[in-house]
């Protein structure tokens, strides 16, 4: 919902919402005037500032990217906390595989070891045998409560 009263006092909190994530913007008072501070301490002179930084550099409007804190209702503001935690990303190549699985190529590797990946931290790894690994060398996998149970599904051709 946009900014309406361009009048903010200071301690005023503001929200967006961007890619799934939420940002908090705290407007605070210094000798030049009020600024808008990040939740990482970056300090801006006006929302569209702030909002452009978020928003890897895009133009903004401020008025209209942010919220008042108080202004989004709480189911909202709870799924956005939801989402604001960061997922692993994954190509096209990976979808419908589970989080650790055998790569269907294992031209290069040494007979009596297999080659894996691992969607959590998206990179490959060699174990030695066959048997699907618990888990990555970062620790993705079913030791990993909040991961998905590691599997050693083949791609379909």
């Amino acid at each position: 919902m946009p900014i309406e009263d361009r009048n903010l006092s200071v301690g005023t909190r503001l929200v967006a919402s961007y890619k799934k994530q939420t940002y908090v913007c705290t407007v605070e008072q210094e000798d030049e005037g009020v600024v808008f501070v990040l939740e990482d301490g970056r300090r801006f002179k006006s929302p569209s500032a702030a909002g452009s930084a978020v928003m890897g550099g895009k133009a903004v409007n401020g008025w209209r990217c942010w919220s008042l804190a108080a202004e989004v209702p709480e189911q909202e503001a709870a799924a956005t906390e939801v989402d604001a935690q960061p997922r692993p990303k994954a190509n096209g190549r990976s979808r419908g595989r589970g989080l650790i699985y055998k790569l269907p190529h294992q031209r290069g590797v040494a007979e009596g070891l297999t080659r894996w990946f691992c969607n959590g931290c998206m990179k490959s790894f060699i174990t030695e045998g066959g048997e699907a690994p618990a888990a990555c060398p970062e620790g993705h996998g079913a030791a990993d409560p909040e991961a998905a149970p590691a599997t050693t599904r083949e791609p379909e051709a």
